[in-house]
């Protein structure tokens, strides 16, 4: 889906974004991630996105890019899709860690891409890394295109997230692997309410400070609490075709990264 017009005023839809207190976050279905708000909440935080992970991550957030890039598989002249690549994090980590490497990242947010692009080129990195406009769930590659597909912390934003994988397989090369990173829920009990409390409580209240707009950042706890558990995601990425599907958590099961082979 592509859109031809950004929401500028996050107040405006604020009202439409469910609150933690106000829903039962663990019924959120496609039908409530509207594409569209998505895609406007992106794109008024997106000067502040990525102080805000290093703020709300503690910094860890970098450790699991990497360990997730560290998924792909290498080899000469590689060529690697970033979906929902946002500010280019995770493609810039990929041409720094793989010689010879090159990446196309695509978003659905045109200020994120912005911010992105300017780091590409402030890193001198234009001629390896493209960032474009694009939907996850209907990518503007060919089939057997890329070396490997990647997306950190985006697939449980994509409305139709099944679509999303299938699409991430339809464009790796056989014998490639589509890499998933993202958050989980703490399953501990003695961790599990402290966890909760921080993300719908701590993380709404950080967000709205550091980024300065209202509700920016309540939807962020629905989503990761909402999102199908390791398990779930693993017999998913199975469903649409990919073998040897495993997964790692991370850091007490705050995120997991699944990897998968195309057959």
């Amino acid at each position: 889906m592509v859109f031809s017009r950004v929401v500028s005023d996050v107040d405006e839809i604020d009202g439409n974004f469910r609150g933690v207190g106000g829903v039962n976050i663990t019924k959120m279905d496609s039908s409530e991630k509207d594409p569209l708000k998505i895609q406007t909440m992106f794109t008024t935080i997106a000067h502040r996105y990525d102080f805000l992970n290093m703020v709300l991550s503690l910094g860890i957030d970098k450790c699991w890019r990497r360990f997730a890039i560290n998924q792909l598989p290498k080899s000469d002249n590689a060529r690697y899709l970033d979906v929902a690549t946002g500010t280019g994090d995770v493609a810039l980590e990929i041409v720094k860690r793989i010689p010879g490497s090159k990446v196309n990242g695509v978003d659905f947010s045109e200020g994120m891409l912005d911010v992105g692009n300017e780091k590409v080129s402030n890193a001198g990195l234009s001629d390896r890394i493209s960032l474009d406009f694009g939907d996850a769930t209907a990518l503007p590659f060919g089939d057997n295109t890329f070396d490997g597909s990647i997306i950190a912390f985006g697939i449980r934003n994509v409305q139709d997230y099944k679509k999303g994988v299938s699409e991430m397989g339809r464009v790796v090369k056989r014998g490639g692997r589509v890499v998933i990173l993202e958050f989980t829920t703490i399953q501990h009990p003695l961790i599990k309410p402290l966890y909760r409390f921080y993300i719908s409580k701590v993380i709404p209240f950080i967000g709205e400070v550091v980024s300065g707009k209202r509700g920016a950042y309540k939807y962020l706890p629905e989503s990761m609490l909402a999102f199908p558990s390791p398990d779930e995601l693993k017999k998913t990425m199975e469903g649409t075709g990919l073998a040897d599907v495993k997964y790692y958590k991370l850091t007490l099961g705050i995120a997991a990264v699944h990897v998968g082979t195309v057959k």
